[in-house]
């Protein structure tokens, strides 16, 4: 008996996900979309966690024993770009056209953006400099209400002077930092729905009400980064390149209360309901009485190539920088303004 009661739940269960007007995922096709979602932003993700602190000046100076001190405080905006037709997959699934003007640069692009606060202060007697930043967007309304969207970024670094810079001399630092970046948008598919069926002449209703799609990601990492700039007069011309490994994650989950005949589906029949969608080519989906949800981890190496200029005006700086990742080819862009001792 509770092996055909099994059998009847997994049934209504695919069938679930595939005839609810409310609820019409095709779960095979999600699973693939997000896998390759997972594989695009895994490289694009490090690239956009990189925006901040990416000021003009190589070497900002010491904070003590030097007069004045040398600090900074500050914020940037910045965006990069990510190939669109993997957010296009998933979008195709939610029946939500991205527009153009929504998050599309250019063709066969689409832009993430970041913001940071930021600061930074030179080292005590020796040659060095530490930076901080820090973004949050708690969840939004987005798109009239239909979409929720967050944002947390934060980082840290240390650059060490190869040459403090003087008339002559530009300045050139060495330094490593450590990046992190997560968010998601995330949209309620209806007001969900049952399914009923019939066993040996008992009925049975498998119920999944206003089930929330969320679409997640996080990446985290280390960088090594070497910089050169060089003021004349109230501007600041500044190149570098930057490298390091990141630990990255993206994948979606359903939240809902999955029921059969109003009780939460067991551990023994989430363990059996895993296996069936294994089998049906659904691997990696993890399903329980809270939704359904996957999850995709990769690991990459990351090489990108930033240069801009400042513009001086007393203690304020205006920073624009331009970025480039060299082993995706995309492209990144930031304006910082920040007052600096």
């Amino acid at each position: 008996m509770k092996h055909f009661l099994k059998k009847s739940v997994l049934i209504c269960l695919i069938l679930l996900c595939t005839a609810f007007s409310a609820f019409s995922l095709d779960l095979a096709d999600l699973q693939k979309n997000v896998s390759n979602f997972s594989e695009t932003i895994a490289k694009s993700l490090p690239f956009n966690s990189s925006l901040g602190m990416n000021w003009s000046d190589a070497y900002i100076g010491k904070f003590f024993p030097s007069f004045p001190p040398h600090f900074g405080v500050g914020g940037s905006f910045g965006v990069t770009t990510m190939d669109m037709p993997s957010m296009r997959g998933i979008a195709d699934l939610l029946d939500y056209d991205i527009p153009g003007s929504d998050l599309s640069l250019f063709s066969g692009k689409m832009i993430i953006p970041a913001y940071a606060a930021e600061a930074r202060i030179g080292g005590f007697f020796l040659p060095f400099d530490i930076g901080v930043k820090f973004g949050k967007l708690p969840p939004i309304e987005w798109l009239g209400a239909s979409y929720g969207l967050h944002y947390t970024m934060f980082g840290a670094d240390v650059r060490w002077a190869i040459l403090q810079g003087n008339v002559i001399l530009p300045k050139v630092s060495i330094g490593v930092g450590f990046n992190y970046l997560s968010g998601g948008i995330g949209a309620t598919l209806g007001s969900g729905s049952s399914f009923d069926f019939n066993y040996l002449s008992t009925p049975y209703t498998l119920a999944v009400p206003a089930p929330e799609f969320n679409l997640l990601w996080k990446t985290y990492g280390i960088e090594a980064r070497a910089q050169i700039s060089k003021q004349i007069l109230i501007l600041t011309p500044y190149a570098g390149i930057g490298a390091g490994y990141s630990w990255s994650e993206a994948g979606y989950e359903l939240k809902t209360d999955v029921t059969l005949n109003g009780s939460s589906i067991g551990q023994a029949q989430k363990d059996t309901i895993k296996g069936f969608l294994d089998a049906a080519g659904l691997a990696g989906m993890d399903i329980d009485a809270n939704g359904f949800s996957s999850i995709v981890k990769n690991t990459t190496f990351n090489a990108r190539a930033f240069g801009g200029i400042s513009f001086n005006i007393l203690v304020l700086k205006i920073d624009l920088t331009l970025m480039y990742n060299l082993l995706d080819g995309q492209f990144g862009a930031q304006a910082g303004v920040r007052v600096q001792l």
